[in-house]
């Protein structure tokens, strides 16, 4: 049954999660640089969960990791943040009720931009409390491969995606799609693509500038539409979410402000994205530039997480930032829409908010939205806790984080690009959790799953995907995951795997698709999985 289960489920697998789901090839992003390697660290786990700092001549300002804060430093810090959410409105653009078939061609805008660095990776190794117990793993979690292991099916259908010369607008292509009963939707920086999702077919295409600006915004979501594109299917409401930033550079890459920047989110009026109709709002990310904008459904809301870039060309980062749209008044087009934001602790650069979906288990009325990150630990994730309460807004909060955490690690911090036969390197994005961070609630078993790239156990410095479940059951982050492994199948060869997304069906059955890349080949897509029956940390799903 399983098997049969994880076939049906690369149906689906095929066109979402390798094609658009952002497990695909990067060149380098303009001006980017790795960074350095750095000494592991330890911090000591509390018997509540929370990290305490053992080591603090070395903190780079860290002391914020894991509820390393003493209550008074606590206090001290919190005086500088507002204590509630910070309560606003999206501005309600116009509403189309055509085909989108009908907006006309127009070639996208070659662009190139700076990536906005990140601060230097600095993760540390976790002590356990004497008192703490583990869930047995297996002795050797980064190999993954069962002995009766097979290879993962085959893709169902395939089919060529969006284009660089038609349709692209600069380097990465920034890949994202999604799915839904009819169709499939891949976005690409500044273009959009909608595809019969049975036939392959492409229905429509157009740029964003051509597709946001049917709403009439009246600001530079109609002219400047700039990537970090987002497309989401919402299962519970059969309703369609598609975003992205826009802001205008000066000649030194400053960003203008005003106006700022921008986000542009565009929702369906049904389950039709064609010819249903869509509503158009906005909201600019005041105080800075709101990077690598990723978003979560959940039954209460549209979430969403920035990074928090100083507008100049330099600026540093300052810190994520966390917000949440009342769906209700988006799909019903209101013309105001609550809006709930919180600025996240600076030493969690990108967290992701969770998407779940109505196949996979639907989260128990009232719990939060789980965001979370990557950045801090060799062997735990940090997760926060996003909870929303649209009649009383001034009592939602934003708490954590918890850390669970991994009976292993991963070695180190820095993960070196990608080399490409004949070809430019390829920038791994490592360290940094990728979409998506999926919930699924399966008999009563809820989790988060969650994936990155980090260096490999050998510490021969190639990339590999790592992955996790996290038990959120009842609303109760738990203290130990109840698997976290790296997939290496092959740790004495040269293979680069990186950019990992991952889904997991009904059944539970996970597959993983990411890039690979080496010095003999070229850039590929590739993916493995693990039906629910195997045993914790392996996949019997071989790379295909």
């Amino acid at each position: 049954m399983h098997t049969r289960s994880f076939y049906r489920y690369f149906a689906i697998l095929a066109i979402v999660l390798f094609v658009a789901s952002g497990a695909w090839t990067q060149t380098p992003r303009k001006g980017s640089k790795r960074p350095r390697p750095t000494l592991e660290k330890t911090i000591r786990l509390a018997p509540d969960g929370r990290g305490r700092k053992t080591m603090g001549s070395d903190d780079r300002g860290r002391r914020a990791a894991a509820g390393a804060h003493s209550a008074k430093e606590r206090e001290k810090n919190d005086d500088k943040k507002p204590h509630g959410p910070v309560m606003s409105k999206l501005k309600k653009a116009g509403s189309f009720d055509g085909d989108v078939r009908s907006i006309p061609y127009e070639a996208p805008v070659k662009v190139e931009r700076d990536e906005r660095e990140g601060p230097e990776p600095d993760p540390q190794a976790i002590i356990r409390p004497k008192s703490d117990t583990m869930l047995s793993n297996p002795a050797n979690p980064t190999q993954n491969a069962l002995a009766a292991a097979t290879p993962a099916p085959t893709p169902l259908r395939s089919f060529d995606g969006l284009d660089f010369l038609n349709w692209g607008a600069g380097h990465p292509p920034d890949t994202n799609g999604d799915v839904g009963p009819a169709y499939y939707i891949q976005t690409v920086n500044t273009s959009i693509g909608i595809y019969d999702k049975l036939t392959g077919t492409r229905v429509a295409g157009f740029t964003f500038n051509a597709f946001m600006s049917q709403g009439n915004f009246g600001n530079l979501c109609d002219t400047n539409n700039f990537g970090d594109p987002v497309v989401l299917y919402d299962s519970f409401e059969d309703r369609w979410v598609i975003s992205d930033f826009a802001f205008t550079l000066d000649a030194s890459g400053n960003v203008i402000n005003p106006p700022g920047n921008f986000q542009c989110i565009a929702v369906s009026k049904n389950g039709d994205p064609v010819s249903g109709g869509w509503n158009y709002y906005s909201i600019n990310t005041t105080g800075g530039l709101g990077d690598y904008p990723k978003f979560g459904i959940w039954p209460d809301g549209i979430y969403m997480s920035v990074n928090m870039f100083g507008y100049s060309a330099g600026g540093a980062f300052q810190n994520p930032r966390v917000y949440a749209f009342d769906k209700a008044q988006m799909y019903a087009g209101s013309s105001t829409v609550q809006v709930l934001s919180f600025d996240a602790p600076a030493p969690d650069f990108t967290i992701l908010p969770s998407n779940a979906r109505l196949q996979t288990g639907t989260p128990p009325a009232g719990t939060p939205d789980y965001f979370v990150s990557t950045w801090q630990f060799l062997n735990g994730i940090t997760v926060y806790k996003f909870h929303v309460d649209w009649d009383r807004p001034s009592l939602s909060t934003f708490t954590g984080p918890d850390v669970p955490l991994a009976s292993t690690s991963w070695p180190n911090a820095s993960v070196p690009n990608a080399p490409s036969q004949a070809g430019n390197s390829l920038d791994v994005l490592q360290i940094r959790a990728m979409v998506q961070n999926q919930y699924s609630n399966i008999g009563g078993v809820e989790s988060l799953w969650a994936t990155h790239t980090v260096r490999r156990g050998n510490t021969s410095g190639f990339a590999a995907p790592r992955w996790y479940q996290v038990d959120v059951s009842g609303g109760t982050v738990a203290a130990n995951m109840p698997q976290a492994a790296t997939w290496d199948p092959d740790g004495s060869n040269v293979i680069y795997r990186f950019m990992p997304s991952l889904a997991v069906d009904r059944a539970g059955d996970l597959a993983l698709g990411y890039s690979t890349s080496s010095t003999s080949t070229k850039p590929a897509l590739k993916y493995a999985g693990r039906l629910a029956s195997d045993p914790a940390n392996t996949f019997s799903q071989t790379e295909q």
